[in-house]
């Protein structure tokens, strides 16, 4: 090889391999001799009208592509083992011999006459191959206990020992053996003690040998046809009984490892902290449901995986999966709903945060709506209903109310993305669960409330409106940047609803899980009053 640094690359034609382009590739040095560097150039099949002839002197190269270094490196197992070596040497008289670059390289055409001598040699060589197999031997009769008087060997020679060639007699060459399934042995007649005719024409010829050949055939191909069969039956039949047992044992174990995965890592799984995680076996107890199908419902809607995903995790098939989801759904959201409660006035005052003490002592909820996509409904007049303008999209709409410390006190049912917010407070239910004498937080989109909050002899706490044409005064920026700071706490509380994935912002739910989705954030909102406190 030549020194490092030097720029190097390949000549044969049509490769692009160089020091620039591939540095992590081997050139070797073309020989000097000018005999073995024609050799190269011929093998390389480079055209002296567009290629002059390579000076002897000058220093060519042939990158690793053309060769097999394992069989003609010289010195290939030091350079694979070291990875330091000097100089990579060929053994002699190795030419390049890959040409993998060059597509349309001409392939020599075999000769026809050399093709049929090669043809002939072979159909030769099978023909003696079989004719040495036709060869007539006693090896293959079965032997028999000499105690049985039954059972004799039957020799009988007839006429003459020359073969006519218009007879045909057919031989039956498979090899005999008893069959292990009847345990029987073949039963022969004697001829010594039979009167009746044997059917042999005198006028033939037969062997002795392959005559008692023949005689054997008959009844140990019947007996191993009926070994074959029950074999092939039995055989089957341990087959499917394995993969069933196989399949079985895989089921087992699957459902052994989610099972303690969600063990160790309930919140990862199922958004349920180790904290918290009695609360498994209690809807267990309270619903009448294995503890493994909450644990599919709870991950379903942890994690958003695909049906068939969670029939492998618990052993299942995908339609049991689906029916499971489907059938535990409501049960487990029936008993969730106990946990979204509004706590007494004094209850929430006792536990208000510091942040909340100085200016908005009386306040008892902090509300907002959250929206979720789902699939574009078939029905033009659903369509219009679920879309919404702010994000572009078919939505459902929901209304959430949290205490300043960040409990869920109330989730509404699903609106269409069309709804406005002053229509869904309206018709949610949410103002019957007012005390009088207390306050509402909302955003300014909440504007048109206050009329409906003053009937329960409630207050309204928003920011101020802005207008384009006047301009803020600095008490209304400072009253702005103060509700803005606790009433982002419902927000990050919004934020825990969106991990879970069934409730991720751009989820796109599926229109067979639409009529669950209420149930859905009912038992995403119970969890998360378990989780840890929003506020510390």
């Amino acid at each position: 090889m030549s020194r490092k640094g030097t720029y190097k690359y390949c000549i044969v034609p049509c490769c692009i391999s160089s020091t620039a382009k591939t540095p992590e590739k081997i050139f070797f040095n073309v020989p000097r001799d000018s005999v073995r560097r024609k050799a190269w150039t011929n093998a390389m099949k480079r055209d002296e009208k567009l290629n002059k002839e390579l000076s002897s002197t000058t220093p060519l190269w042939c990158c690793e592509d053309h060769f097999l270094l394992a069989e003609d490196m010289e010195n290939y197992w030091q350079w694979k083992l070291t990875n330091n070596i000097k100089q990579y040497i060929l053994k002699p008289n190795v030419i390049p011999h890959i040409f993998e670059c060059q597509l349309k390289r001409p392939v020599a055409v075999e000769r026809s006459a050399v093709k049929k001598r090669k043809n002939m040699h072979i159909v030769q060589e099978a023909m003696s191959s079989y004719s040495c197999n036709q060869t007539p031997s006693t090896s293959n009769i079965p032997e028999f206990p000499p105690n049985s008087s039954e059972m004799c060997v039957i020799t009988q020679e007839v006429g003459d020992p020359d073969i006519h060639k218009s007879i045909q007699v057919n031989l039956n060459l498979k090899k005999p053996y008893r069959s292990k399934g009847t345990n029987t042995f073949v039963e022969m007649t004697s001829v010594g003690c039979s009167t009746s005719n044997m059917g042999v024409n005198v006028g033939t010829s037969i062997s002795p040998e392959k005559f008692q050949q023949s005689l054997y055939s008959v009844d140990n191909d019947s007996s191993s046809s009926d070994f074959n069969v029950t074999d092939e039956s039995e055989s089957s039949d341990f087959s499917s009984e394995s993969e069933d047992v196989e399949q079985a044992n895989y089921k087992k174990h699957m459902l052994v490892g989610t099972v303690l995965s969600i063990e160790k890592e309930p919140k990862l799984y199922l958004g349920i902290t180790k904290k918290s995680f009695y609360l498994i076996k209690l809807l267990s107890e309270e619903t009448s449901l294995p503890i493994n199908h909450i644990y599919l419902v709870l991950k379903k809607i942890r994690l958003n995986l695909q049906f068939s995903i969670l029939a492998m995790d618990f052993g299942l098939t995908t339609s049991t999966a689906c029916r499971i989801f489907s059938k535990s759904l409501p049960l487990i959201a029936s008993s969730m709903r106990d946990l979204i409660v509004m706590p007494d006035k004094n209850a929430v005052q006792a536990h208000l945060p510091i942040s909340f003490r100085a200016r908005y002592g009386h306040l008892i909820s902090i509300i907002d709506c959250f929206e979720i996509e789902v699939e574009k409904p078939s029905n033009p007049v659903s369509q219009a209903l679920t879309w919404s303008a702010y994000y572009n999209c078919n939505t459902i709409k929901y209304l959430i109310s949290c205490t300043p410390d960040g409990l869920v006190t109330f989730i509404s049912e699903g609106f269409g993305g069309r709804a406005s917010d002053l229509l869904i407070v309206q018709n949610s239910g949410f103002l019957n669960n007012l005390v009088p004498g207390t306050a509402v937080m909302a955003d300014r989109g909440f504007k048109n409330i206050s009329h409906l909050l003053q009937q329960k002899n409630c207050n309204l706490i928003r920011p101020p409106s802005v207008s384009a044409a006047t301009k803020s005064s600095k008490h209304e920026v400072k009253e702005t940047k103060r509700i803005a700071a606790v009433r982002i706490h419902v927000e990050r509380l919004i934020r825990r609803v969106r991990e879970f994935k069934m409730l991720a912002p751009h989820v796109c739910v599926d229109r067979q899980h639409i009529p669950l989705l209420d149930l859905i954030v009912i038992i995403v909102c119970g969890i998360i009053n378990m989780q840890d406190q929003l506020i510390k």
